[in-house]
């Protein structure tokens, strides 16, 4: 059926072909006021152009894996490779999440399985930030994604110092197309999805991109429940520029988990806590077996958070077991003073953006207070 559009919504059909399964896909394009509050920032602020959103829940799922070299030799006959199966707690709630390979053709015919990696995680941000534009953002059949060139998605990525040449572009964007999450969760309210990491991967035949990569439209839709948190509020505003800057996966996590639940950062309030085994588990990126070799490589990624003025600095508390074992580490992190400009900024938009999605009414009063203070709706 065709998609039901409001009056301020203009509707047109946007036609292309699924590259991973060879079929040709016609899809209606909407400009929901939804996706029109994703892209807005607050007036005045000289630093917009310098943010991003994190996703709720959907960023909190540890979809990546740390290590290419592990990577291989994961692999089964240097090929194949088993579903990840892993667990994490977001706002107390214990999640289960499969994340099963994807199937790549390789150059010489041969295929070859991938874990979704950096590159991928890097390509989504990046793709997530194009979004933010409102000539690229765009519903097609009331999902949410991202019309873009390759051109223009390489230029991105080398702007904030990651360079990828077009075939490994491409490769990620295939993985990302081909890999998919299986998330459940353990409340009272049991649910399970399991979709790609993009649903939908639209590119145009390779001879018309490299004739003309600038202007070459591709299109990408994103995992639902991005859809989801963009129609229900359920995202924050964080620094993506400084993000995209850091060398260590373990220190985007971290910069992503605070800047969505450290909501309270001040100078003078409350620290955030976290102890390692909770660092190993929600964020999957730990591969260290020894307990000193994980407490340095997190040594290593908040150090990176101290100096581009995220941590003012962090403490540790060792828990020792029977002959100096350690146990556990409890890290104790005190905001830097930037940080805490930033999380104002980000609760002052927040609030901005609830207020108006109250006042327009495609919110419930419910789905208003849920955004308002963090907390997921029924």
């Amino acid at each position: 059926m065709p998609a039901k559009t409001s009056p301020d919504q203009a509707l047109e059909r946007v036609t292309g072909r699924d590259i991973t399964r060879n079929k040709r896909v016609i899809l209606e394009k909407t400009y929901p006021k939804q996706l029109t509050l994703w892209q807005t920032y607050l007036p005045g602020d000289e630093d917009a152009d310098d943010y991003s959103n994190t996703v709720e829940l959907y960023d909190a799922i540890p979809k990546y894996f740390a290590s290419k070299q592990r990577m291989a030799q994961l692999r089964k006959e240097g090929q194949f490779l088993t579903s990840l199966k892993r667990s994490f707690k977001h706002k107390g709630i214990l999640y289960h999440v499969t994340i099963k390979p994807a199937r790549i053709e390789e150059k010489n015919g041969t295929e070859r399985e991938y874990y979704p990696s950096w590159r991928e995680e890097l390509v989504e941000e990046a793709l997530k930030k194009l979004a933010c534009d409102e000539l690229n953002g765009v519903y097609l059949n009331n999902t949410a994604g991202v019309q873009f060139s390759l051109y223009e998605l390489r230029k991105e990525l080398k702007s904030r110092g990651h360079e990828i040449h077009f075939d490994d572009l491409l490769k990620s964007l295939r993985i990302c197309r081909e890999a998919s999450i299986v998330l459940s969760s353990e409340d009272k309210d049991d649910f399970e999805i399991s979709s790609p990491i993009f649903p939908v991967l639209v590119i145009r035949n390779r001879r018309e991109w490299e004739r003309n990569p600038k202007h070459t439209r591709c299109y990408v839709q994103f995992n639902p429940l991005i859809t989801h948190s963009i129609n229900k509020i359920a995202y924050r505003q964080f620094d993506y520029v400084k993000c995209m800057t850091f060398k260590r996966q373990l220190a985007r996590w971290f910069h992503k988990r605070l800047s969505h639940n450290y909501v309270q950062a001040s100078i003078t309030g409350p620290s955030y806590s976290i102890k390692i085994s909770t660092v190993v588990r929600d964020s999957a990126l730990v591969n260290a077996f020894r307990m000193r070799d994980k407490m340095r490589y997190i040594d290593e990624s908040l150090n990176e958070l101290v100096g581009q003025g995220i941590l003012h600095k962090y403490e540790k508390k060792i828990s020792g077991g029977a002959r100096g074992k350690i146990e556990d580490v409890l890290y104790t992190l005190h905001p830097d003073i930037d940080f805490v400009q930033q999380v104002k900024k980000a609760n002052k938009r927040k609030k901005h953006l609830v207020e108006t999605a109250q006042r327009t009414g495609f919110l419930s009063e419910e789905a208003v207070l849920a955004a308002l203070y963090d907390q997921p709706a029924s």
